[in-house]
């Protein structure tokens, strides 16, 4: 079974981009665990006993989802660094370009001037 994660992102320059993270797949632990608790519902044989399976249950989850929140934040983050990056990389790339054709008129002007180095 997959699945996929919907988030948006707010990059660098304020624009909201929705992106998915995954495809994600059950691993074959992840199968287990659902087995086994299955399996341990389904033999409880009094309300006692479904009330701490499902306690254990509810744990699991609970660590399962602070896990799974700490990694779409750290996900995010990523992401919104390397939009930044990126913007970065396109504005010192115009910076470099500028700087370059100011250098070549530079050294056309110096080439047109009349006075050299030397008077020979």
């Amino acid at each position: 079974m997959t699945f996929v994660i919907p988030a948006q992102l707010v990059a660098y320059n304020g624009k909201i981009e929705s992106v998915t993270m995954g495809p994600f797949e059950h691993s074959m632990e992840r199968e287990f665990a659902l087995t086994t608790s299955k399996k341990a519902i389904a033999d409880c044989q009094s309300n006692a006993q479904l009330k701490e399976v499902a306690t254990n249950l509810l744990q699991g989850w609970a660590g399962l989802q602070t896990a799974l929140q700490s990694f779409m934040l750290e996900n995010i983050q990523l992401r919104q660094a390397l939009a930044k990056k990126e913007l970065d990389l396109k504005a010192a790339e115009e910076i470099v370009n500028e700087a370059s054709a100011l250098v070549d008129q530079y050294v056309q002007q110096s080439k047109k001037a009349k006075r050299s180095l030397w008077p020979w």
